[in-house]
């Protein structure tokens, strides 16, 4: 039951739940929603949908007769209210099922998502362009075929990484190592013996003692003038010199010259290689073991050649360079490779990204799929569950479709509209309303007409607007228990019922009987229908159903107020007792912004009359208002307002201007000051 002041809102409710497809309440929803739900609302629309005619449509009810047809209705009602829980169990079975799959989604898209960020900051983020949300990523995921892989995230990385920092210019190609000085290493003259001619008396005893060597490095320090021996300084032979010169003749200088050409040819050779290798081109790890190796035998075959031209007549083998060179060779040439194909890629730089994109997605569905089998699971497992729920809700609508038949055609057999013209009639008497009847109208199609002794036609205009609001009443009251349609297979107990101010016209003499016929019409049993609401503004209407609903264990209480826009909260049946504490109580709505300020002067009017009436001190109120309207000028216009002696006055008596609730609050407060009352206004505004 709603309870609140006219203009606060109550009618808006009404009129919504009457019509919520009306585009006025776009906004606006109910919970939950069913399009099935039947209301049925009585305010002025329905007043003016069924009265502005001279007739009304029948209502069929229930009346006794064919009992095995009323016992073939009442079990099929049954069944099909049993059928409704079913469905309903099996409805929020289904909801169930539905939000743990969507958890079950949402787990997926939050691991999916945790695995995305594990590349936010990497060379490879390119790669989610478009993907910024959790659901496009799955769908770009769940799209893709799983792919057996080579790649790994670190060496797209590093591909990204490179041609993303690169320039447009193609890197240069890292040379091979060219040494044709390698074939010093396999030079005949190395293996050979080379030593003195045979031409000399003395070749024989030099090659004897083997010290050709010797005296060849000796023979350059001898003073050939001299005919004396360096060693034995005996004389020697006039010829000794000469011979000896036979010894060492041309073919042994052009032998030693071709020996220098080669130790000098090998070694610039070294040191051109040694050159090359030594640029930071080729310091890298790959390349670091056969560079060690080409260097060592590099020294080691310079060094063989120095001891060959020192000692010529020493045989000496140099060591192949061929293997390490190759192997060498054999690096450098994938280094070329990759130097080739990044060029080719700086080249078309968006082409190559896109194919490392590519492999990245390969890369992330293998890594997701784990995660996407396990969602996958649960997902098609759920889809059974829900699946056999929808058959289920299925076969039940199937079901109560058949129930709905049986109680069409039962119904048939035992509704009319004479019940409920009798009802009418019954009630009118009882409210002691005299002077016109419902009867039934003549025709194909079954209605009501109202009628008076003397007059058929337009009764319902002649009615006074208590008159009228009491017959429009009492037949919602039996729309509410019939139907309008004789072949209606729908459930009375799921009707939602709306009564907006049944009491709005009427004298406070028929409140109770108002009161007394929700009660046992609309409201007993209380599973006659599925929820009720009652919106009234009349204090002694709500005070009645009240009394009523303490036999209810199952009713809300709200309250309506007003201010920019409408409020409804929550009261306690004790909240509102009588008209003059809803005086007090609509003042202290406006100090806290719930109602319009606007309704502060008439609110406190109407408190300082029934007050100071009820204690005979009206005297000292018109003394108390007298004083403060000639302090405060801001007071006058409600001094003038509130006292009835002035209200001859010219001044308009309802322009207060703009309304401060502190300051009129606080005037109103000195009254009772003034007048002795402040205890009783700390009361009433605590």
């Amino acid at each position: 039951m709603f309870y609140g002041h006219n203009g606060t809102g109550k009618t808006t409710i009404g009129n919504y739940l009457q019509d919520p497809g009306d585009l006025i309440y776009s906004d606006c929803d109910v919970q939950p929603p069913n399009p099935d739900r039947e209301l049925v609302v009585y305010n002025h629309i329905f007043i003016d949908n069924h009265f502005q005619e001279s007739s009304q449509p029948g209502v069929f009810t229930l009346n006794e007769g064919n009992i095995e047809a009323e016992n073939a209705l009442l079990a099929a009602e049954a069944e099909l209210k049993k059928l409704a829980d079913q469905r309903q169990a099996e409805v929020d079975a289904g909801k169930a099922l539905a939000a743990t799959q969507k958890a079950n989604r949402e787990a997926f898209l939050d691991d999916l998502w945790a695995l995305r960020k594990q590349h936010d900051s990497s060379d490879l983020k390119f790669c989610f362009t478009a993907l910024n949300t959790k659901e496009r990523l799955a769908e770009k995921v769940e799209s893709l075929n799983l792919e057996p892989v080579s790649d790994t995230f670190e060496t797209l990385a590093l591909e990204a990484g490179e041609l993303q920092s690169a320039s447009d210019q193609e890197r240069p190609v890292l040379p091979s190592f060219s040494f044709p000085e390698r074939d010093v290493e396999l030079s005949p003259l190395l293996e050979e013996a080379i030593s003195g001619s045979n031409n000399s008396y003395l070749s024989e005893i030099i090659n004897n003692l083997g010290n050709s060597d010797w005296i060849k490095q000796a023979f350059s320090f001898v003073d050939k003038s001299d005919d004396t021996c360096p060693f034995c300084q005996q004389k020697l032979q006039a010829d000794f010199y000469e011979e000896l010169g036979k010894v060492f003749d041309q073919t042994y200088q052009r032998r030693m010259e071709d020996l220098v050409a080669l130790k000098d040819r090998y070694e610039a050779g070294a040191a051109r290689l040694k050159a090359q290798y030594l640029r930071p081109d080729y310091q890298m790890p790959e390349f670091a073991t056969s560079i060690a190796a080409l260097e060592v035998l590099l020294l080691k075959n310079c060094r063989l050649l120095a001891e060959k031209l020192a000692t010529p007549s020493v045989p000496v083998a140099l060591e192949s360079s061929t293997e390490i060179l190759d192997s060498l060779n054999s690096l450098v040439k994938v280094e070329q490779d990759k130097t080739t194909a990044f060029n080719l890629k700086v080249k078309d730089k968006k082409t190559h990204l896109e194919k490392i994109k590519s492999r990245f997605w390969n890369c992330l569905r293998v890594a997701s799929d784990s995660m996407l089998s396990r969602a996958k699971a649960v997902r098609d497992e759920l889809d059974t569950q829900i699946k056999a729920k929808r058959q289920a809700i299925e076969l039940i609508k199937s079901q109560a479709q058949e129930q709905k038949q049986i109680i069409t055609e039962n119904r048939a057999k035992i509704t009319n509209i004479d019940q409920s013209i009798d009802s009418i009639n019954a009630s009118l008497s009882t409210l002691g309303l005299k002077g016109f009847l419902v009867v039934r109208e003549e025709g194909d199609l079954p209605r009501y007409r109202l009628e008076r002794p003397v007059q058929q036609q337009g009764v319902f205009k002649t009615l006074s607007e208590g008159e009228k609001t009491l017959i429009s009443f009492l037949y919602f009251l039996e729309v509410c228990n019939g139907d309008l349609d004789s072949k209606s297979g729908k459930l009375k107990t799921n009707r939602v019922i709306v009564i907006d101010d049944p009491i709005s016209s009427l004298s406070h003499n028929y409140v109770y009987d108002i009161a007394s016929l929700i009660y046992r019409r609309v409201l007993s049993p209380k599973d006659r229908f599925k929820q009720v609401f009652i919106l009234t503004h009349n204090l002694f209407f709500f005070h009645e159903m009240l009394k009523h609903l303490k036999k209810a264990d199952d009713c809300s209480l709200f309250r309506i107020t007003k201010a920019q826009y409408s409020s409804v909260v929550p009261m306690k049946a004790t909240d509102v007792q009588n008209d003059y504490q809803s005086f007090w109580q609509a003042i202290k709505d406006a100090q806290a912004g719930r109602t319009s300020v606007s309704v502060i002067p008439n609110m406190m009017r109407n408190i300082l009359e029934h007050y100071f009436n009820f204690v005979h001190r009206q005297d000292e109120l018109a003394k108390a208002l007298q004083e403060l309207a000639e302090e405060d000028i801001e007071f006058k216009a409600l001094y003038r307002y509130v006292n009835r002696e002035s209200h001859s006055d010219a001044i308009n008596l309802t322009d207060f201007g703009e309304i401060e609730p502190g300051h009129y609050v606080e005037r109103f407060r000195q009254v009772f000051v003034r007048t002795g009352f402040e205890q009783h206004y700390e009361k009433m505004m605590a």
